[in-house]
């Protein structure tokens, strides 16, 4: 399928200032390993982007591409950027790498939607709010974001601004298609041990 995967890394994605979420282990996989095959069952591209990326060398090899920001110190705008910049596709699923359960599935629907509306951006929402870093977006917002970074504006927010969307609510997708997609971004210990308790729980 022509969808590239984007899992945008930062340095601030950590526990007790040490440890790397994206490194912590669901089972025999890291929390990134996990994205990437997830995101392979629909992607024919998947990148990543970090400023670390010998880390990351070792697990991947050439199997994925790993490229930097082209601004720096600009937080995810800036990783977007750099994705939109250099993504073989027009359509890109942007996550960001603290996010442990991702659904490809429902990015399915919202590529479909996507492709029938010719809108720039398709934002899933759910009990009101929407989620951002688990939407699909058109390489045409390229131009959106380096406005933004250049004019030092951060938050996804903004791009909704100035370009075209539609929401796709999930209010109706099955309990457990939820909880897979709109479960916490790791931030604590707590919520590590919460999704590793999760993924005991329930066939991931």
């Amino acid at each position: 399928m022509q969808l590239t995967g984007v899992i945008l890394d930062s340095e601030s994605y950590k526990i007790d200032q040490d440890r790397l979420i994206s490194l912590l282990k669901l089972g025999e996989q890291t929390i990134i390993e996990r994205q990437v095959m997830e995101m392979k069952k629909i992607c024919d591209e998947v990148i990543l982007v970090t400023n670390n990326p010998f880390v990351y060398l070792p697990l991947f090899g050439n199997s994925i591409r790993i490229i930097t920001d082209y601004f720096k110190g600009a937080g995810t705008l800036s990783g977007m950027h750099a994705a939109l910049s250099l993504a073989k596709n027009q359509s890109l699923w942007l996550v960001t790498s603290d996010m442990p359960l991702l659904n490809s599935e429902v990015i399915l629907d919202m590529l479909e939607l996507k492709n029938k509306t010719g809108v720039q951006v398709i934002a899933p929402e759910f009990n009101g709010n929407l989620q951002l870093y688990h939407g699909v977006y058109d390489r045409t917002c390229l131009n959106v974001t380096k406005e933004l970074v250049e004019k030092e504006e951060q938050g996804l927010m903004k791009i909704l601004e100035k370009v075209s969307f539609k929401v796709l609510t999930l209010d109706h997708v099955h309990d457990q298609v939820k909880k897979k997609i709109f479960s916490m971004r790791i931030q604590t210990e707590e919520d590590y041990e919460k999704v590793v308790q999760d993924t005991k729980d329930h066939a991931y």
